[in-house]
């Protein structure tokens, strides 16, 4: 006999007396692997039942294993309204809900929908869970423990009846004489024998569920919401960091760069429900982050010990931040391919945040599953004029915070001065007295030119006052024997401009004893080469170094040679943006580009 038949036969024999539709052993440990991310998540679910119970107050306590700081049990505790008689049983069974309404969206409010969030959520990490409540009409509390063990040795799915408490657990008593000895209803969730906790001790429970929670229920917390973690009181995290009642908002320890906030749109949906159609909106919130925005040191890079909680936020959030009735439900970093647009959250992305906030009665336009921690989209909302300007604004933002990045990278630069240094120090031999005669001319040509450009600087600083002051009456000689002394020392910097990408890499201006070059930072090489991040600032100070060495032989070129210079040098550089691109492009050295996708260019038609 085949074996796979022999097994069957074998377990066949064994349940030929049963008839449940569900066979309680794979069950029980099937809907233990609901798929909840972390502890924390599979928090929520009680969390949200408290605020759905008016709590005003929720505490999570713990018990460690003795002798050690390890939790081997875990109670949420809340002030809400309870439970009435008879009840536990209901909310204890897994789809056991008071607000069915699959399909009735337009009925639905707050949190709860399923009849999942509590049994498979308590399941996901402990093998037994007790629940108590106490409403107003209760003297004494009711519970209701459910052990899998027992019932996969009972092969039942009956569970048993609520009773009364006589002792409540020691750790549970604690916190309730410390924290509600004046709330007369509640309800306490308890995991009797946690063995799937993603954090093992009482510290990384704390340290790790703490800016979890508070950046999940932010909303929540800041209405006057109070939620304790094993001690400690949360404050609310807007992951956008633009509410100014939030944590690290107007600053992060001694950082004090601000995101830049973006203006909140809509996007509209239309629901049908019990006969009437009707549009709901869903809120998209946007902010970007500045460089170093999520260092504690805010003139080094966030990386290593320098890393704050915000740049965590940032980095394990790197995707579209979906919050389901104003608590966070997901973070997409993966779009689907049947996407109308779609892209590839790389690394800059990570420096914007993106906030789709939908209320519970767009769940199906969603994707919303049972566990409340995912969302996944529909055909209709991936390919919607609603979605597609998501992507636009995505796309939008990652080409600021690129820009950012450049910039703050370009402003680093300028105090990389080692060629300068060298540039200057090199002057004391090209300048001594007595030169060859074609060496003078050339000194003279340029102290003329030094002399005519300081002149132009001055006559637009006489006009810009007039302007500014509405007036003709500007003294020029004044105005001369301000600005001279700024360029009366021999000194050169490196300055950067916005020219057409196609102008000349670099020019060169001297004014009186200073000498200013610019380089174009839309040329193909600055952008390709001197950006990359494989060129060093030394690769860069020796390019300095060339780049002095021509423009100071240009400027002291005779009139022919002027002009024979500046065709070359458009020349050089015109060849100089091709051969860029194609160095780079046979190299592949590219810097990391976002990635944007028009799944409708892929569209071929299909064949007959």
């Amino acid at each position: 006999m085949h074996p796979e038949l022999k097994a069957q036969r074998i377990v066949a024999e064994q349940n030929k007396h049963d008839r449940s539709f569900i066979d309680p052993v794979n069950f029980y440990e099937s809907e233990r692997n609901s798929g909840y991310k972390n502890t924390g998540n599979a928090l929520y679910e009680i969390i949200d039942n408290a605020y759905e119970a008016n709590a005003s107050k929720i505490f999570i306590a713990a018990k460690n294993s003795p002798g050690t700081n390890k939790p081997v049990s875990i109670a949420v505790i809340d002030n809400g309204t309870g439970m009435p008689k008879d009840f536990l049983v209901t909310a204890c069974k897994i789809g056991g809900t008071h607000r069915p309404s699959s399909n009735t969206p337009l009925k639905r409010k707050g949190y709860g929908r399923f009849g999942h969030g509590l049994p498979k959520s308590s399941i996901s990490q402990t093998r037994s869970f007790s629940v108590y409540t106490k409403n107003e009409e209760d003297n004494n509390w009711r519970f209701i423990t459910v052990d899998i063990d027992e019932l996969i040795s009972k092969k039942t799915h009956d569970l048993p009846l609520e009773e009364e408490v006589v002792k409540l657990p020691d750790y549970i008593q604690e916190c309730l004489d410390k924290n509600f000895s004046d709330d007369k209803t509640g309800t306490i969730v308890a995991w009797n024998k946690c063995d799937r906790m993603t954090w093992k001790t009482d510290e990384a429970l704390a340290n790790n569920l703490g800016w979890r929670v508070s950046m999940s229920y932010w909303r929540n917390i800041k209405a006057g919401l109070k939620i304790n973690v094993l001690g400690n009181f949360l404050k609310p995290i807007d992951p956008l960091f633009i509410d100014e009642s939030c944590e690290h908002v107007e600053n992060c320890g001694s950082n004090t760069l601000k995101a830049i906030s973006y203006p909140i749109w809509k996007w509209p949906f239309k629901v049908r429900s019990e006969g009437k159609e009707e549009t709901v909106e869903v809120e998209v919130r946007m902010s970007r982050f500045p460089p170093k925005f999520g260092s504690k040191d805010m003139n080094e890079r966030p990386i290593g010990r320098n890393r704050s909680i915000r740049q965590k936020i940032l980095s394990e959030h790197n995707g579209l931040l979906f919050y389901r009735q104003g608590r966070f439900i997901d973070c997409m970093r993966h779009i689907p391919v049947e996407a109308k647009k779609s892209r590839g959250f790389q690394e800059y992305d990570s420096n914007y945040k993106v906030e789709i906030n939908f209320p519970s009665s767009l769940d199906e336009a969603f994707g919303i599953a049972t566990n409340k921690q995912y969302v996944n989209l529909p055909f209709a909302t991936l390919n919607s004029d609603g979605w597609v300007r998501l992507m636009a604004e995505c796309s939008s933002l990652y080409k600021e915070v690129e820009k950012a990045f450049q910039d703050a990278k370009i402003d680093a630069l300028q105090n990389a001065n080692a060629a300068i240094k060298a540039i200057d120090e090199s002057d004391k031999i090209f300048d001594r007295p007595g030169g060859d005669p074609i060496s003078e001319q050339r000194k003279q040509r340029i102290a003329e030119l030094a002399s005519k450009n300081l002149e132009k600087v001055i006559d637009l600083e006489v006009e810009r006052r007039k302007k500014a002051l509405n007036t003709d009456d500007i003294d020029r000689e004044k105005v001369k024997a301000e600005i001279t002394p700024q360029y009366s020392s021999a000194k050169r910097s490196f300055e950067y401009e916005e020219k057409d990408e196609h102008s000349p890499f670099f020019r060169v201006e001297p004014i009186a004893g200073v000498r200013k070059y610019y380089l174009n930072k839309n040329h193909n090489f600055f952008k390709k080469i001197w950006m990359n991040p494989l060129c060093t600032d030394f690769m860069r100070e020796t390019l300095k170094l060339m780049i002095s060495a021509i423009g100071e032989t240009q400027l002291g070129a005779s009139d022919d040679a002027r002009r024979w210079y500046f065709e070359e040098i458009s020349q050089w550089s015109r060849h100089l943006h091709v051969t860029t691109d194609t160095f780079v492009q046979k190299n592949e050295l590219d810097d990391e580009k976002e990635e944007i996708i028009d799944n409708e260019s892929f569209d071929d038609p299909l064949p007959n």
